[in-house]
């Protein structure tokens, strides 16, 4: 599973890190230029059940096979 995160949508409200089960280990919450974005520490954890996609407000999660 490849997990795509949009910077420009992503607000960095971290809702998708405690709604995926293997939150911690696939999703972080960091601070690039200056605005919070989620970033996809190990995407090999994901089991692919979107409930990242779910929660994003901003729309601004995509997962492909």
């Amino acid at each position: 599973m490849k997990i795509y995160i949009d910077e420009e949508k992503c607000t960095g409200c971290g809702k998708c890190k405690p709604a995926c089960p293997k939150g911690p280990r696939v999703y972080s919450i960091e601070e690039k230029n200056g605005k919070k974005v989620c970033v996809v520490k190990d995407p090999s954890y994901c089991l692919g059940c979107r409930m990242c996609t779910t929660v994003c407000m901003a729309d601004a999660i995509t997962l492909v096979n």
